[in-house]
């Protein structure tokens, strides 16, 4: 390939903030992994199955369009399985009980053990929740409560607590540390305070002799019983609720914005469930499985600043059909909400507290004044008792998440203007996001009309350049006729358009499904290719929110085993882009690359216009060559070394024992203004090339 630069600017800088992320609760076990938390089920409720849409978002079922086909109940079969994903039962102990299958009427409780007479059972005496965990041991020797799977390290102190109250016998409890797998001899015993017939508080810390898999136990005395809830284990190493290791690997992808709590868990979310001390457990209604709230408003917001980001929230906007329904039909959406017979998807619950909109409108407007407000205002001094001083300056707000579910498209863009002026009544700095993928063309451009003057920007999740360009045009003209600055924003997107033989083909033509590919070294060079279109399209671009951040069967940038946690394929590019010199990109002359060439070349300017950047994609599986002339520049012969992102195949990927993505220096020749460049298949890597001459 030979091609020519000018000196021409296809258009404005480039957004740095173009590297974004997301993440969504309830769904995927993202924030779990993520988590410092180290127990499963730690208020001992019942667990909620998950539902049809998250096993089709898992791939496990045999068949994707017969929904009632059989499902892959071992989730150890998957490539993107880790340790994280383990769902580790609450059993009667001394006992051995290994993994645990993922079905539909799973209790994840073991009530009894063959090793002794204990018997452990879910009951409606919850102080955290509605349920607690009686534990009765009627044997002459120890036995009582364990949960497998606690990776511990050596350097760190592990701190539990909990309540319990005193049934029969015994008020002296002891918390021991067994070898996974094992019954006797733990590693360290810690004795409790004496509890009371009352829900007592106790403690303990221990550490481990060697890093490995251990059993937490509770033991009670022979012939004693006792309620446990209100559970936790936590390394003294946390950060902020998360693991010290998850904070880091996304420090090292580096996202400048993260989107969250979802997602279509963010439609159903109420945001007062996830701050405080005190916060009931639920269910995820759109996903299933359960959402325990450790995870809220404060530990996000945290978490994204804590990896040098800033937090966009995803806003449940109050809506009739919400009372019933996850997803209405469009020819169904005149129908009276409270019409129990149409033809729609049910969530299975009565929710009447999220059906009224100007009540969705004050709350929304609530948060907003808890995350920014100070001292003077009700939301800040709620932020401020819940241990938080500073403001967190949310910047960005976006209005909800597939919105076709339960509007029509001029009914929610008036709904955008109510929300809009409610929330920036609190703080008339925050940017308001409206979503722009789920309307035709025409309607978007009316929808803008309606609201334009009150939003800040699009919220978006295409990812082709034909329907990128007919959007910014409805910008470009809404903005000049009025005076405002309204940006394109893609608040969650996933490469998905079939670029070689793996990435996103039907599985009928192949025996992978989608989450296959998501780890995949294919996927991460498809989203190279759409990072370097939104490039060229400067700062009409803000930011990118690429979909997800953590543990979503791989579909993320970092995975977080208990082990430790790492960057993904798609993380590693991530990383690249978001760490990018490019600041303004330039034109090559006759050539127009589109998102499908498996070779693609980009040549831009840093910030300080002293050197040249160059960025070369090969998806291919063959090596080639460029040649590139440089002479509208001052450049000196020689060579320039820059970064290579390199696999062996479209199906590498990596795991935390297995990094298959390597990071290389690679270099280039210049000789009289000419760049000779080798390009390996399957890279994407980014060179500097310093001029002699400044562009001005």
């Amino acid at each position: 390939m030979k091609l020519k630069a000018t000196n021409r600017y296809h258009t404005t800088p480039i957004s740095h903030k173009i590297s974004s992320n997301f993440i969504e609760l309830g769904y995927g076990l993202q924030v779990e992994g993520m988590a410092a938390e180290m127990f499963f089920n730690r208020s001992f409720e019942p667990f909620y199955p998950y539902r049809l849409i998250n096993k089709l978002w898992y791939d496990l079922l045999e068949d994707e369009n017969d929904h009632i086909s059989r499902y892959e109940k071992d989730w150890r079969v998957f490539d993107w399985y880790h340790s994280s994903y383990e769902h580790n039962a609450w059993f009667a102990f001394p006992n051995v009980v290994g993994h645990q299958l993922i079905e539909d009427d799973s209790t994840f409780v073991i009530e009894t053990t063959p090793m002794a007479d204990v018997r452990i059972t879910n009951v409606k005496e919850g102080c955290h929740g509605d349920y607690a965990m009686e534990v009765a041991n009627s044997s002459d020797s120890l036995g009582g409560l364990a949960q497998d799977g606690k990776y511990c390290f050596t350097d760190v102190t592990y701190n539990f607590k909990g309540q319990i109250k005193l049934l029969d016998g015994d008020p002296q409890l002891t918390v021991a540390i067994y070898r996974e797998g094992t019954v006797e001899n733990p590693v360290a015993t810690c004795p409790l305070d004496i509890i009371n017939t009352d829900y007592t508080d106790v403690s303990a810390t221990f550490v481990v002799p060697a890093e490995g898999r251990y059993t937490f136990a509770l033991l009670l005395k022979p012939h004693t019983a006792v309620i446990c809830d209100d559970f936790s284990l936590i390394p003294s190493d946390a950060i902020g609720g998360f693991k010290k290791s998850a904070v880091e690997a996304g420090k090292y992808v580096a996202p400048k914005v993260i989107r969250w709590p979802g997602g279509c868990f963010a439609s159903f979310y109420n945001w007062r469930d996830g701050v405080g001390q005190y916060r009931p457990p639920s269910y995820s209604y759109f996903w299933g499985g359960y959402q325990y709230n450790d995870i809220g408003t404060d530990e996000l917001a945290t978490y994204v600043e804590a990896v040098g980001a800033e937090s966009m929230i995803c806003v449940n906007m109050h809506h009739p059909f919400k009372r019933f329904y996850d997803y209405v039909p469009p020819q169904y959406l005149n129908e009276d909400p409270n019409n129990s017979s149409i033809p729609a998807g049910r969530h299975g619950r009565d929710l009447p507290h999220f059906a009224d909109l100007e009540t969705g409108a004050r709350e929304a407007a609530a948060w907003v004044e808890y995350c920014n407000g100070d001292e003077t205002t009700e939301g800040g001094r709620a932020r401020i008792a819940n241990g938080r001083v500073k403001p967190y300056n949310v910047k960005y707000w976006e209005m909800d998440n597939e919105m076709h579910r339960w509007f029509r498209d001029e009914e929610y863009a008036e709904a955008c203007v109510l929300y809009s002026r409610t929330m920036k009544a609190v703080d008339p700095t925050i940017k308001i996001g409206m979503i722009s993928y789920c309307s035709s063309i025409e309607a978007l451009a009316k929808m803008v009309e309606i609201a334009g003057e009150d939003i800040d920007f699009l919220a978006d999740r295409g990812f082709e350049e034909d329907d990128l360009e007919r959007k910014l045009a409805i910008l470009h003209a809404f903005n000049e006729a009025h005076g405002t600055n309204l940006r394109y924003c893609n608040t969650e997107w996933l490469p998905l358009n079939g670029a070689d033989v793996y990435n996103m083909v039907p599985r009928s033509q192949m025996k992978y499904g989608k989450c296959f590919m998501f780890s995949k070294w294919s996927y991460a060079l498809d989203a190279a290719a759409t990072m370097m279109m939104w490039q060229k399209h400067g700062q009409d671009i803000d930011f990118i929110n690429f979909n997800n951040f953590a543990n979503t069967h791989s579909q993320s940038v970092i995975e977080t085993p208990k082990e430790g946690a790492y960057p993904t394929a798609a993380g590693m590019m991530m990383r690249m882009f978001s760490k990018t010199q490019a600041y303004r990109t330039l034109v090559l002359e006759d050539y127009h690359p589109t998102r499908n060439d498996a070779v693609q070349v980009q040549l831009s300017i840093n910030q300080a216009q002293d050197a040249l950047i160059l960025n070369i994609l090969n998806r291919s599986e063959e090596d080639g060559e460029i040649e590139l002339d440089l002479s509208s520049f001052s450049v000196m012969s020689g060579h320039a070394n820059g970064n290579m992102l390199v696999a062996d195949g479209l199906l590498s990927m990596n795991r935390i024992y297995d990094m298959q993505i390597n990071e290389i220096i690679a270099s280039l020749t210049i000789t009289n203004c000419i760049v000779k460049c080798a390009v390996p298949k399957l890279s994407y890597a980014e060179y500097t090339i310093e001029l002699t001459e400044s562009i001005h």
